[in-house]
């Protein structure tokens, strides 16, 4: 008997060693703005994506994964390790160095923290008879391609949005450019990942995007930040916007960090007796 509560004691022990482990699963306070030396996977922006796979499953943390989020044909849960799942675009309270697109393996737990994204009102619940490219729920992913482009309202395209490797705006046809989870403004039937072609919106600029040409390479850059101010609260300066280099050859072999752009603009505060002293 002594024996019998004694192997009992040890196998609780046990269970609560494993249990306490199991739930040990934390971010860090403070992201890392570079992976971690040895990491294997590290999202789109070092490794492209579906770094995750079933026969290669990621860790805790790492990605991306191609999980029940992405919608279409996936991987579900099988691209990370024992009971992880693969969250949606969760990356980044693992790191600063994830695309904001990048999903990576996550605790059970995480999923009930998401949301479904509302689909808007007044959209059609079925694509039109003559509709080539209708989402990743019809025709898989990147539908829309340089070879094949879209039309407006047409998705899945795979634009700058989505960091890393990609089309630019040339999977969209005429200065159509490719936008970022928006394919839902133009039908219900659409993933809310579905990234579908549109017209430029007032005041955008798609500078600095491949516009013709190969697909993009390894080193890509991030979104175009807001303008800055004026330099001049008075007659003719200028403003500046800044994008950063995403990828692991950033400042390296001839790769520069940083691409800047300028534009004229114009100050009308000369009435400012601050301006004449």
């Amino acid at each position: 008997i002594k024996m019998t509560r004694i192997l009992l004691l040890l196998t609780v022990a046990c269970l609560a060693v494993v249990q306490s482990q199991r739930f040990d699963y934390s971010p860090p306070r403070n992201p890392p703005t570079q992976p971690a030396e040895g990491q294997r996977c590290a999202g789109r922006n070092f490794n492209g994506r579906r770094c995750c796979t079933p026969e290669e499953p990621c860790g805790y943390g790492e990605g991306d994964c191609d999980g029940p989020g992405d919608g279409g044909a996936n991987d579900g849960d099988a691209g990370c390790q024992g009971d992880l799942i693969c969250g949606s675009n969760n990356c980044k309270k693992f790191g600063l160095f994830y695309h904001e697109k990048d999903d990576c393996c996550d605790v059970p737990e995480s999923r009930l923290t998401t949301t479904e994204t509302p689909i808007p009102l007044d959209v059609p619940l079925e694509p039109p008879a003559n509709q080539r490219c209708r989402g990743r729920n019809y025709d898989g992913k990147r539908c829309c391609t340089p070879e094949n482009p879209c039309d407006e309202g047409e998705g899945d395209c795979d634009g700058p949005g989505d960091g890393g490797l990609n089309d630019g705006h040339r999977g969209c046809k005429g200065d159509l450019v490719c936008g970022s989870n928006n394919c839902l403004q133009f039908g219900a039937y659409y993933h809310p990942k579905d990234d579908c072609c549109e017209r430029p919106k007032p005041g955008s600029s798609n500078a600095g995007f491949s516009s013709g040409g190969v697909r993009q390479q390894s080193n890509s850059f991030g979104q175009w930040q807001d303008w800055s101010r004026c330099s001049v609260s008075c007659g003719i300066g200028k403003k500046v916007r800044s994008r950063y280099c995403q990828g692991s050859q950033c400042g390296k072999e001839g790769f520069h960090l940083k691409e800047d752009q300028e534009q004229l603009c114009e100050g009308f505060e000369c009435n400012n007796i601050n301006n004449f002293q």
